[in-house]
């Protein structure tokens, strides 16, 4: 059994019944898009190692060894779908995955540009329906998350 807080699990500990899933807005710029899936990304792992450790070897990170010894490691070997939808679908599965207890994370058009401090000031100036949200993240169980995200595209 492993402990909470291990990170690395054995090829046979991953539990496929666990995914990640990026949705991001439709028609984004390109770099705005991968910038604000690697936000998201980031933010979940740090969102579950705070506060749902459990959750962080459900993740599946494993070691991806190569055939000279080098290490390309943790990488998950979970599936991330990446999907695309309309602004209003993002708001939408923000709120059904934080009323399912899922654990999920959201980025938005007011936490870009200038500096941390410029952007925390924005978000601080704007309520929740005026948040333009440019992606929501979002990990558990395939039987949690597939019904919430099924209007959704995959990415192209």
């Amino acid at each position: 059994m492993l402990e909470v807080g291990e990170v690395v699990v054995a090829s046979e500990q991953v539990d496929a019944e666990y995914k990640f899933v990026v949705a991001l807005k439709a028609k984004l710029d390109r770099g705005v898009a991968a910038n604000a899936a690697s936000h998201l990304c980031l933010g979940l792992v740090a969102k579950a190692a705070a506060e749902r450790p459990e959750l962080v070897q459900r993740m599946s990170f494993l070691q991806f060894p190569d055939a000279s010894g080098n290490d390309h490691s943790p990488v998950s070997g979970l599936s991330l779908i990446a999907l695309e939808g309309r602004p209003a679908w993002l708001r939408k599965l923000r709120g059904e995955a934080l009323d399912s207890g899922l654990l999920c994370t959201d980025f938005t058009a007011q936490m870009t540009g200038g500096s941390y401090l410029d952007q925390l000031d924005r978000m601080k100036q704007t309520p929740e329906s005026d948040l333009d949200y440019y992606g929501v993240a979002v990990f558990g169980t395939r039987a949690d998350v597939d019904p919430l995200t099924k209007k959704f595209s995959l990415l192209r």
